[in-house]
């Protein structure tokens, strides 16, 4: 890492001493420990959080305020896109732009998560400094994993708008050929669906092992399925956990949607950038509790797979650092 906070060097951690035992942690300790760090340190959590969740709230908010207008069908007021090409101007910038501040987000969560769990100071300024030193490369494993989750579901997609555009040159047989397309499509993307379930979990430890082991991304990528050779079903119910409590957020707004859906003129502008800002704040309050998790997760691997609490108590001893990389898997990358 940059600024003299590579996690390679054996003499920085033997100087320090650990903040929590590491040991093989079940479940219900990682997500209590997970907490614990949250709460311990919310104010640090939050405010790393708040930069992509700003991102989303800006985009949000231009397209409420520039490409939105109002019809009137059958007596109600509706909610339509006045001008598509921007609105898709405005969604693929804001897109492009919170990639890169997620991927900067998440690999400042993990360099902070990872300090304060190993017994090191951490702040957000150093957190920043850290994970900008590196920036691309933590951009380019976001993308790395985003692509390994949804390749099956684009390819998908692309076959059957394909097929699709083949089904009017049929002539009689385009309504049979339609359902059993559409039969088709629909297994395909239930396969594909589960198998992004799957992709998401084998690939969530990408960004610890390319913050902590400065591996690039496609070697992440593999450090984490190397990691992940059991236990996924965990990783699930951690994912499970944090969309239920989205899940819990979105009820709480939901009549707010209801009410802008019946709302028009100033009303409907108020009422919508009020949800834009609930919004904002359940990703300000949720967004760090993956990450951190995610964080502790990679560690506990690494003790049952590598002994990495054994490693650690030599380090700190000031015995010779063992590789940092599991036996099989890519070397590090220079960082």
């Amino acid at each position: 890492m940059a600024g003299g906070q590579s996690w390679e060097g054996a003499e920085s951690l033997a100087q320090t001493s650990s903040g929590y035992d590491l040991r093989p942690l079940s479940t219900g300790e990682i997500l209590d420990r997970t907490f614990q760090l949250y709460r311990s340190r919310f104010a640090l959590f939050a405010s790393l959080a708040a930069l992509p969740a700003a991102v989303q709230f800006l985009t949000g908010t231009l397209q409420v305020l520039l490409t939105t207008g109002e019809a009137v069908m059958r007596g109600m007021h509706l909610t339509v896109i006045s001008r598509p090409i921007l609105s898709a101007i405005i969604v693929i910038v804001g897109t492009l732009v919170y990639f890169v501040f997620y991927g900067i987000t998440q690999a400042a969560t993990t360099w902070a998560v990872a300090e304060i769990y190993l017994g090191r100071p951490a702040s957000g300024s150093a957190a920043w400094k850290t994970a900008t030193a590196h920036w691309f490369r933590y951009v380019l494993v976001t993308l790395r994993q985003y692509w390994s989750i949804c390749w099956w579901l684009i390819i998908s997609f692309a076959m059957f708008f394909a097929v699709l555009a083949l089904v009017p040159n049929l002539g009689g047989g385009a309504i049979i050929a339609g359902g059993i397309l559409a039969f088709i499509f629909g297994l395909q993307m239930l396969a594909s669906c589960i198998y992004a379930i799957y992709a998401a979990i084998r690939v969530s430890l990408g960004i610890p092992a390319s913050v902590i082991e400065s591996l690039g991304a496609n070697a992440s990528v593999r450090r984490s399925m190397a990691l992940l050779t059991e236990r996924k079903g965990r990783i699930f119910l951690l994912g499970l956990l944090v969309i239920a409590m989205s899940l819990i957020i979105g009820v709480v707004l939901s009549p707010l949607t209801f009410l802008a859906f019946r709302a028009h003129g100033a009303e409907r502008y108020v009422l919508e950038m009020i949800q834009l800002a609930g919004t904002f704040l359940s990703r300000l309050l949720i967004g760090p509790i993956l990450a951190v998790a995610l964080c502790l997760f990679y560690f506990d691997e690494r003790v049952r797979h590598e002994g990495f609490d054994i490693e650690f108590l030599m380090m700190r001893a000031g015995g010779p650092p063992a590789s940092p990389v599991a036996e099989g898997t890519t070397s590090p990358e220079p960082a």
